[in-house]
């Protein structure tokens, strides 16, 4: 490649057909070089790939032998990689196939006894007066504090504060906490 000038390059190419010929015949002998240095395979395809690329960059008139330049390189990507490899503790990377993939969704027996625990806090929630049920629910669901719920009804506090002992007491005898 030969500077054109306010950083362009002139594209060559018979550089090109010479570095894509290289390609065509050395690819797959340096595949088979980096799976004999322990490399695993599709790791071995991008090494051949980084050989290529480090070629192409090169200035190739002062390349004597491709060949042997070629391996050369090939012996500095496969200590690049198992350095890489090292530092990056490649070795304790599981692949993702090995893991057990858990599913957003829940078991069908979970779905099935949170399904049933509703069902049981409706009907416990059903039996209670209707007052107390409103202020039980407005103060858990809705979030509202006991002067709210008071302010709500023109009661007191202190009724409040009985209606939702008499909702937690009937739902802890309704509704016993399991292990």
């Amino acid at each position: 490649m030969a500077d054109v000038g306010a950083g362009r390059t002139k594209i060559d190419p018979s550089r090109d057909a010479r570095l894509g010929g290289l390609a065509l015949r050395y690819r797959d002998p340096l595949v088979r070089y980096f799976i004999r240095k322990g490399v695993p395979k599709d790791s071995a395809e991008d090494c051949a790939q980084d050989v290529f690329l480090h070629l192409a960059r090169t200035n190739e008139e002062t390349i004597q032998n491709a060949e042997a330049y070629l391996f050369t390189i090939a012996s500095n990507v496969v200590i690049s990689f198992w350095r890489k490899s090292k530092t990056h503790r490649e070795a304790q990377h599981r692949p993702i196939e090995d893991f057990l993939l858990v599913s957003g969704e829940a078991a069908p027996d979970r779905v099935f006894e949170g399904r049933e625990a509703l069902l049981r806090l409706a009907a416990a929630l059903g039996e209670l007066p209707p007052d107390t049920r409103e202020m039980f629910l407005l103060n858990r669901e809705d979030g509202l504090t006991y002067t709210q719920i008071a302010a709500r009804y023109a009661l007191s506090v202190k009724v409040v504060e009985r209606h939702m002992i008499r909702a937690l007491n009937h739902l802890r005898l309704r509704l016993p906490l399991r292990d």
